[in-house]
């Protein structure tokens, strides 16, 4: 568990100086990379994580009599929810720093941030509500380079459905009692819910098995899965800014959706590709005959022979057939196809945030352009 640090107060003159990109920046291929980039807001949410674990403990304090249980529920947070790597708590940090980047300098005070950094642990354990049983659905072995919690010895099936129960329901309880008051805080658990009902129902849509000459008509709910990545995430922050008119969200959400169905794509590539060039030897996409990005552009480019070696052996089950689709996708030359995608994605998100409502900082949504660009961000 994370020790307690002595935390300043905040204002906006003392945020940390990112500008990753100039006025004019539009492109990756110039683009300056920064190490560390999410120190601060990981700084911040490390000095109140105890606290999450103690709200989330307090909900069952009641059934203290029965053995283990307030005991587990911590090593349940620690081992699920929170991590030293901000690639890997994106959900964490996001809402707190799109908080931190359109409140007023004169509000970012140490209580404030304190329940920013409340709001955002509730986003990430609603989300880790849903990843431990998406590791369950994908048979997946591995959950951030260690054990999935379903695998960890002395975890069983049913007790981790249980667990991801507890975690989603003890986060909406925390949201209610740390946003209690705030004017927005029924906006912040409503725009919540609505982003983990929709990654739900995109759940159904992975493991439902589903005729790979219907992809190209449903990737647009494949993207959807992802919704909940950038759309929750900025919009709670202004929520909590108490920026609730309905235009300045409207126009964020031009930023926010595009920004989550490229995350969708991002996570499509790394889902085949190793190091950004190299074929990774496990492609559950392809074995599983998930629907991504990367298939739906190649049944696109592809000529009839291709076309029906992918429609022949994409989602098999077997390491073979999975071979013969990525042989497709490397003679199709995806890497660069993606490449060019990314670049022109660049460039459209400059324009969209060069469109912000005057009241909202240009520089913040730049910078997190170019961190998913450059595939910084993982959830």
């Amino acid at each position: 568990m994370f020790l307690l640090p002595r935390l300043k107060s905040f204002t906006r003159s003392n945020l940390p100086a990112r500008k990753l990109f100039s006025p004019k920046f539009n492109s990756l291929s110039s683009a300056p990379q920064e190490e560390g980039f999410f120190k601060d807001e990981m700084a911040e949410l490390k000095t109140y994580y105890p606290l999450i674990v103690q709200d989330l403990t307090d909900t069952i304090s009641q059934y203290k009599q029965f053995p283990g249980l307030l005991e587990r529920f911590p090593v349940l947070m620690d081992y699920t929810v929170t991590h030293d790597d901000p690639y890997f708590l994106s959900s964490a940090v996001l809402p707190l720093y799109f908080y931190k980047a359109v409140e007023e300098s004169d509000k970012l005070t140490e209580e404030n941030i304190k329940r920013a950094c409340l709001m955002s642990w509730a986003y990430r354990t609603l989300e880790t509500s849903q990843i431990i049983v998406d590791d369950i659905l994908d048979k997946s072995e591995v959950r951030y380079s260690k054990p999935a919690w379903y695998k960890k010895d002395g975890v069983s099936m049913e007790l981790t459905i249980l667990d991801s129960h507890y975690l989603a329901t003890g986060a909406y309880m925390v949201l209610t009692k740390r946003l209690a008051g705030h004017p927005c805080c029924l906006d912040i658990v409503d725009l919540y819910a609505e982003g983990m009902f929709v990654m739900i129902i995109a759940q159904y849509m992975d493991i439902k098995k589903v005729n790979v000459k219907d992809f190209l008509k449903l990737i647009r709910h494949r993207f959807d899965k992802a919704l909940y990545v950038f759309n929750g995430s900025v919009r709670s922050g202004l929520y909590l800014a108490n920026i609730k008119d309905r235009e300045t969200h409207d126009r964020i959400k031009k930023f926010s959706v595009p920004m989550s169905r490229f995350f969708q794509v991002q996570n499509d590539f790394s889902g085949v590709f190793e190091d950004e060039s190299k074929f990774q030897n496990s492609c559950p996409d392809i074995v599983n005959g998930r629907n991504s990005w990367l298939v739906t552009t190649a049944l696109k480019m592809a000529n009839p022979a291709q076309r029906k070696v992918i429609e022949e052996n994409y989602g098999n089950g077997d390491p073979e057939s999975a071979r013969k689709v990525m042989q497709i996708y490397e003679d199709l030359t995806l890497k660069e196809v993606h490449d060019k995608r990314t670049e022109e994605f660049l460039k459209e998100m400059y324009e969209v945030v060069e469109n912000f409502p005057d009241r909202i900082p240009k520089q913040p949504f730049h910078d997190i352009v170019q961190q998913l660009a450059l595939n910084k961000l993982y959830f």
